[in-house]
């Protein structure tokens, strides 16, 4: 205490932190000051201390295991050391099992309590998938718009059969009349009546025409897992099916042109000119599609046309072909070797090529 004190016998010296005047007593305060000012080694240059990833607003604490003071962060102090998890990414990087690619990260530990590093690599999608992204069996009629017209049975096709009840016009002791009211602005072309009893409810069968109708979905087709769009194509039979896109949810729709996405109306008028043909659909190749396509969605619109009753038209499925989308694997631990070099460095030494990400 004497390089820091000045005593005289014929004054009392007061060591007390209720004493604040450095003329009467030294508060721990100037104690503590005083020390760090006349220090001729600084705390990082003593041989137990390890703070070289030294940052603003640490802790210093001691590890009993390796003898040594080193800085932490706030939150890691206490049981969750290493709670934080921080993530690096490597890109191309060149690694094998006799050669490894070394990554040195800077750390900052307490007794080696670390949590487990994980190594993710990634792996390119399966190439040309090929799924039915439409069956337009019964379960798919959910996914559109409800329209009396239209029938989903393992294909989509417009109605051409409706049948409602008759009811008793006159009761005679040799005959009943029985009567009901069609409503012919319904169809766009009436081709001939059926009656017929079900149990004991006579009902009449109309066969007719609808009006042309827009087959709309309720939400749009998930292409996240797609990284490249190949190709859509749609199996149907009939000359007057039209196709129209959207890939933003339905607020503007597109139709194909010539070399070219232009805009169109969801409007029957307007499919019907200028939507695509189910040729002109199957033969758009994948640069105008992955054009088209960059919000990961999409969602397609169907106009249906009959010119007679004995007209053919339906859509049996709609295909997709893509590459998948690349994904993130965990290494497995033979991969790569995890060292912590010391409190301060840790050390993966990757065994392979390719895109990493590491998780601490």
């Amino acid at each position: 205490m004497s390089e820091f004190f000045n005593v005289t016998l014929d004054k009392d010296i007061v060591l007390d932190d209720s004493v604040i005047s450095p003329k009467t007593g030294w508060t721990s305060d100037k104690i503590h000051k005083e020390i760090i000012e006349k220090r001729i080694t600084k705390f990082e240059e003593l041989s137990d201390v390890d703070v070289v990833n030294r940052k603003n607003r640490q802790l210093v604490a001691f590890s009993e295991e390796t003898g040594k003071f080193t800085t932490i962060d706030g939150v890691d102090a206490g049981e969750i050391i290493g709670g934080g998890m921080k993530q690096i990414s490597k890109m191309g990087i060149v690694g094998s099992p006799t050669v490894p690619y070394i990554v040195e990260i800077p750390i900052n530990t307490l007794d080696f309590k670390v949590p487990q590093v994980n190594l993710l690599k990634y792996e390119l999608g399966t190439q040309n998938v090929i799924i039915t992204k439409n069956t337009f069996a019964n379960g798919d009629s959910s996914e559109f718009k409800e329209d009396e017209n239209i029938i989903f049975d393992g294909k989509v096709h417009l109605k051409t059969e409706y049948v409602q009840d008759y009811a008793v016009a006159r009761d005679e002791t040799t005959f009943v009349e029985y009567a009901t009211t069609l409503d012919l602005s319904k169809f766009k072309n009436v081709e001939g009546f059926e009656d017929f009893e079900d149990g004991v409810i006579q009902k009449i069968k109309v066969k007719a025409i609808p009006p042309d109708r827009l087959l709309t979905p309720n939400s749009d087709m998930n292409l996240s897992n797609a990284e490249h769009i190949d190709y859509f194509k749609l199996v149907a039979t009939g000359k007057n099916i039209r196709v129209i896109c959207s890939v933003d949810g339905g607020v503007t729709w597109k139709t194909f042109k010539t070399d070219k996405w232009v805009d169109i109306k969801l409007e029957l008028d307007d499919v019907r000119i200028d939507g695509m043909t189910v040729e002109i659909f199957n033969k758009i190749n994948d640069v105008f599609w992955n054009e088209l396509i960059t919000s990961n969605k999409i969602r397609f619109a169907y106009l249906f046309a009959m010119d007679t009753i004995l007209d053919v038209e339906e859509l049996d499925k709609l295909d997709l072909q893509f590459d998948g989308q690349g994904k993130w694997v965990q290494a497995k631990e033979d991969t790569f070797d995890v060292i912590y070099a010391s409190n301060t460095l840790l050390q993966l030494y990757v065994k392979f090529s390719g895109d990493i990400k590491i998780n601490y």
